[in-house]
């Protein structure tokens, strides 16, 4: 089967179509990836569990999917605001082990680099598909005290590029990477802004970039995805090298005219791993790289913020963010970073 053509879905030994792709040129510089889920869980009951799926774009396409094991049920859905691509499975109790085994197959490149002076000089016309991400969510809030540090880091910024950028350098400038924050963090932008706690980790700092931005008129978004390949940027960044199973990551993106990357929170790892300060020739670079730039190392899954699964979980309560899989236990939901580090595993494999 080409997989140029098709994502197939391996199960009980049976392969299958489920859906057609009709992909573009080739992407620019791109590498081959497969990335590799595996669970095994030995306890009782049943179980399902919510796997995100690398998205299709511009700049990254999904090529195959191939699911071993032994689950009741496999199927692809997406949630209904987001139209997150998700992987479900349900195992119903009989077996003395419930295994999984995932082939994500995806071609990452290279985004095109950004002409700055031919930007828009504002948003003078947001689609509504992009105006959705102007929106407050429960984590992304955009009054009261976000609005306020917004208006005041932008202060006298007429354009929209200079409002984003002063929000991007205030966000380098005044967080710092904390290595005791669980998994990615929670993005919880209100919360940091009224304890004067600005340390975290990727989802803390690039949502609160996020929420500055929206906060002041500049749609913008998180993308939640994990990293596959060392970074050409800094071993610190990345260095997985075929275990990825901690190697979660969150970017963020803003809109003046088209979508633009930027990551202000692997500066701060930078600095945090390498051991240095904001004047040091390495970070200034980095700096300057990470807006606009993109470091082709990393697989993204979706941009859902404080959504709801498809299927939903028995309490159907929102999910954060969508970065590990979510799995639920005879109704109960299960620690997601105790599933992901206990029960389960990511490999990578750089095929191309």
């Amino acid at each position: 089967m080409d997989r140029r053509a098709f994502i197939k879905l391996t199960f009980s030994g049976l392969a299958y179509s489920i859906v057609p792709f009709k992909f573009a040129q080739g992407l620019q510089n791109s590498k081959l990836i497969r990335l590799n889920y595996s669970l095994e869980l030995t306890q009782k009951g049943f179980f399902r569990i919510w796997h995100p799926v690398p998205m299709s774009t511009f700049y990254q396409r999904l090529l195959d999917i191939e699911v071993r094991g032994n689950p009741s049920r496999v199927r692809i859905t997406q949630d209904e605001v987001y139209r997150a691509p998700i992987l479900y499975m349900e195992f119903h109790g009989h077996e003395d082990k419930k295994l999984a085994n995932v082939d994500f197959y995806v071609e990452i490149g290279e985004r095109e680099a950004i002409a700055w002076n031919k930007l828009p000089s504002s948003n003078s016309k947001i689609p509504p598909e992009v105006a959705f991400y102007l929106k407050p969510t429960t984590h992304i809030q955009t009054d009261g005290i976000v609005r306020d540090y917004a208006m005041r880091i932008t202060r006298g910024r007429k354009t929209d590029l200079e409002k984003v950028k002063a929000i991007y350098d205030w966000v380098v400038e005044n967080t710092f990477r904390d290595p005791k924050v669980l998994g990615c963090g929670t993005g919880d932008v209100k919360t940091m802004l009224e304890s004067g706690y600005f340390g975290g980790k990727c989802t803390d700092i690039n949502s609160l970039f996020v929420a500055l931005c929206r906060a002041s008129g500049v749609p913008a978004r998180e993308i939640f995805g994990i990293r596959v390949l060392p970074s050409r940027l800094s071993r610190g960044i990345s260095s997985v090298e075929g275990d990825a199973t901690k190697a979660q990551h969150c970017r963020a993106e803003f809109y003046i005219g088209r979508w633009i990357p930027a990551d202000p929170a692997d500066v701060r790892k930078l600095m945090l791993e390498e051991g240095l300060n904001l004047n040091h020739p390495k970070v200034k670079e980095v700096r300057s790289f990470m807006f606009g730039g993109w470091d082709v190392h990393w697989i993204a899954f979706n941009y859902a913020r404080d959504f709801r699964l498809k299927p939903p979980t028995k309490d159907d309560e929102p999910i954060n963010e969508f970065m590990y899989p979510i799995a639920e236990l005879e109704g109960r939901i299960i620690d997601r970073y105790r599933l992901t580090f206990e029960h389960s595993r990511y490999t990578v494999e750089a095929l191309l």
